[in-house]
């Protein structure tokens, strides 16, 4: 009889040769019947893809200050995806995971037209369904979790709702996974998300005040996109004493950051229309 080390090699070599074989086909529901739709890899989980996302964070935020916000929130489910694995230690995470990452793989694929909004026609009808049956999926994940994986999962269906055009529904993912409470990057990046829905629904005080209530939960880098995510708010609305202080503030509380070229510029754009 084998003994255990043999059996275990036994078993990666199994999976070798299973992984390299064809990808999974997503099922008849999420994907049409179309047995040739590529399947979504889940996130990969090397250690340095959070640094590596929070650097595309900012070379967006450099490039395009009028949608700080939205870029904040723009690669959440690439942070969350990361910090959830790192933090689901207990068996009950990475079965909420593994769900997670079923959903991921079997939801149809999005186009870079999609992505970069240059489909005026819109997705196809029967990709929409696809999609919305995926937002559904992922909502009941997220009504039987908790902690990180139930922020992953509401996350993920408030994207899934956004790319269907409901933003009624995205919105009340968004917020129950702001709900969630979570701390840290898992928090931010859900309170960044809700705020931004916000936003856009032009509710700008509640946006505000919702990235203040996460502002003290986080640190280094989040903190400061938190921080400029605010200012750039109280900008857009109109609010231009609040805007400078904000950006004031920042310049002199966080001159080493790589974000107070960012600050300075919007103080200069609001002492400029004077």
């Amino acid at each position: 009889m084998a003994n255990r080390k043999e059996r275990r090699a036994a078993a990666r070599k199994k999976g070798n040769d299973e992984n390299n074989g064809e990808a999974v086909e997503p099922d008849a529901v999420l994907d049409g019947g179309n047995p040739g739709a590529p399947a979504m890899p889940f996130p990969d989980h090397e250690e340095d893809v959070l640094f590596k996302t929070q650097m595309k964070v900012l070379n967006l935020l450099l490039g395009h200050w009028k949608t700080g916000l939205a870029i904040v929130g723009g690669v959440l489910l690439v942070v969350l995806g990361v910090g959830q694995y790192q933090n689901a230690q207990i068996e009950e995470q990475r079965g909420f995971q593994a769900e997670i990452a079923d959903i991921d793989r079997r939801m149809p694929v999005e186009t870079a037209e999609e992505r970069f909004g240059l489909n005026t026609e819109g997705i196809l009808p029967e990709v929409k369904a696809n999609i919305e049956e995926g937002a559904r999926r992922y909502e009941a994940v997220a009504g039987g979790a908790n902690g990180s994986a139930a922020v992953a999962a509401w996350i993920k269906a408030g994207a899934a709702w956004q790319r269907a055009g409901d933003a009624e529904k995205a919105a009340a993912a968004f917020k129950a996974a702001h709900g969630v409470g979570a701390s840290g990057v898992v928090g931010w990046s859900a309170a960044s998300q809700y705020a931004s829905t916000q936003a856009d629904a032009g509710d700008v005080t509640a946006a505000i005040a919702t990235l203040t209530t996460v502002r003290p939960l986080v640190s280094g880098l989040e903190a400061d996109q938190t921080d400029l995510a605010i200012a750039m708010l109280r900008e857009e609305s109109g609010d231009a004493a609040g805007a400078k202080a904000a950006y004031q503030s920042f310049i002199d509380t966080k001159p080493a950051s790589v974000l107070v070229e960012q600050a300075a510029d919007g103080l200069a754009r609001l002492q400029d229309a004077q």
